[in-house]
């Protein structure tokens, strides 16, 4: 039997996919609606058109990545992008007819369905999952059973302790959730990766967490404004009207993610009001109906400018894997944002994320049953950190406080050394959503602590530059 946790874009791929290939699968859920898929409003990135390729899709990527990018994974992507978009075709999901631009890229490549392509596309996996008879259980996964390296069985909150698993795999996805202005929804606080962790699996690149720039709160509802607006022509201004991201980017508001979030996050610190002007897109209630229905909801249109902030989005550390999946546990996998693959690098390519999901659970079939390979770890060095079994524990707001105060977008050795001093006061050995959420965090401080130089998503105040020396990646183990 195998199990998968999990069903967003990457689990339910990959539950389909193993179906299809004559497996037994069971789908354990904390609820039909969670996670970051079904509110993805991008799209996926792949290289299809007469003037594109993979090889320039992979090259925007690595440009992006900021040089900590897995040669490996990003070629293995790339050219696995357009196959995917194929399946996807062929089991009979329509994307619309154009592509469309986003920040970091060079072609015209996003594969979309409006702006709900996320929404869109769950709920045709999810049907096509429950047309081929998988099994869909709600449940929360609590702890993993591991010996002598090999994954054993799992406990759930509601049935307990199983036992005669022939493969796990976690697609929980991130922890974006755990800062005070976020994207995610509250089911995204990283339990997957603390529960592996616990037992052994290793973690990485956790310093890596990217701000989405564009993030709107209108009535006490929060949306994100899609990077496709930008590139169909929506500016970012300030009060007066000026579009400053220019004066600190060439593309201005076309920018890396990374640097458009400093750019309003400084500005919004200067204290100007900064806002979305959407009254340059032509034809936008049929290009962005998902919009246009929120802003309707708040009595206001594209004529209007929308204040905006820039927010945590997307976790690029996790539990390190190999492009199958692989976790350094035998018969454990982890795909989706649970994982690290190295695609990413220090920064995260925009409408990479929707692509890694779906090339990781449709491919999974392909490797069960061959030999083991795991990740490699090679290419940086391995950190062991012991956690606290004893201790307070610490709610889920004030995690949230600690990480936008002192793990924000702009970070100094002075703020992490606070996060880090009050999280190894709490104890991270316990089961619990909480401490789940702690450790996570504390993982995350801890590293972009050791990391004294500015790279990608991770920027330090009092380290601005990058250093080569540190053109390597930060793992993560527990002395258990």
């Amino acid at each position: 039997m195998i199990y998968i946790v999990g069903n967003g874009i990457a689990g339910l791929s990959a539950a389909i996919a193993l179906r299809r290939a004559g497996y037994d699968v069971t789908v354990i859920t904390k609820g039909s609606r969670g996670g970051s898929s079904f509110i993805s409003k991008g799209g996926i990135a792949a290289a299809t058109s007469i003037d594109d390729s993979p090889q320039l899709h992979a090259e925007d990527t690595l440009k992006v990545g900021d040089g900590l990018c897995d040669m490996e994974a990003v070629r293995y992507f790339t050219s696995e992008a357009p196959v995917i978009i194929g399946e996807l075709t062929k089991m009979g999901f329509k994307f619309d007819s154009d592509l469309r631009l986003e920040g970091g890229h060079s072609r015209r490549r996003v594969h979309h369905k409006a702006d709900e392509t996320g929404r869109v596309l769950t709920e045709f996996l999810l049907r096509r999952a429950v047309e081929l008879g998988i099994n869909i259980a709600e449940d929360e996964l609590v702890a993993l059973q591991v010996k002598d390296g090999i994954v054993r069985g799992f406990t759930t909150r509601n049935h307990g302790t199983m036992g005669n698993v022939d493969y796990l795999v976690l697609a929980t996805g991130g922890y974006a959730y755990l800062w005070q202005y976020t994207s995610n929804p509250p089911t995204n606080t990283g339990d997957g990766i603390a529960i592996a962790f616990r037992v052994g699996a290793v973690a990485s690149d956790m310093e890596f967490v990217q701000f989405h720039p564009t993030i709107t709160t209108l009535d006490g509802e929060t949306m994100l404004l899609t990077e496709t607006l930008r590139g169909e022509g929506a500016r970012v201004v300030n009060e007066f009207g000026e579009r400053f991201a220019f004066k600190y980017h060439e593309r201005g508001e076309l920018a890396p993610r990374d640097v458009l979030s400093r750019t309003i996050y400084m500005e919004l610190m200067n204290g100007h009001r900064v806002y979305m002007d959407l009254s340059s897109i032509e034809d936008f209630e049929r290009k962005f109906p998902g919009v246009s229905d929120f802003l309707r909801r708040h009595r206001l249109s594209s004529k209007d400018r929308v204040p905006i902030y820039p927010g945590a989005h997307f976790t690029i550390g996790g539990l390190r894997v190999n492009v199958r999946g692989e976790t350094n546990i035998r018969g454990l996998y982890a795909i989706g944002e649970v994982a690290d693959t190295g695609l990413h690098g220090a920064n995260r390519l925009a409408s990479n994320s929707l692509l890694e999901a779906l090339v990781m659970g449709f491919n999974l079939p392909r490797y069960l049953g061959e030999p083991w390979d795991g990740p490699r770890l090679d290419d940086g060095s391995l950190v062991t950190v012991k956690l606290r079994d004893h201790g307070p524990i610490m709610g889920i707001d004030e995690v949230r406080r600690v990480n936008w105060e002192y793990v924000g977008i702009l970070r100094s050795g002075d703020g992490l050394r606070k996060a880090v001093e009050l999280y190894e006061r709490v104890n991270t050995t316990i089961n619990s959503r909480e401490s789940n959420a702690v450790l996570v965090s504390y993982l995350t401080a801890y590293v972009a602590l050791l990391r004294t130089e500015s790279r990608g998503t991770h920027y330090r105040v009092d380290y601005p530059d990058k250093d080569i020396n540190w053109r390597r990646r930060i793992y993560l183990g527990v002395i258990s």
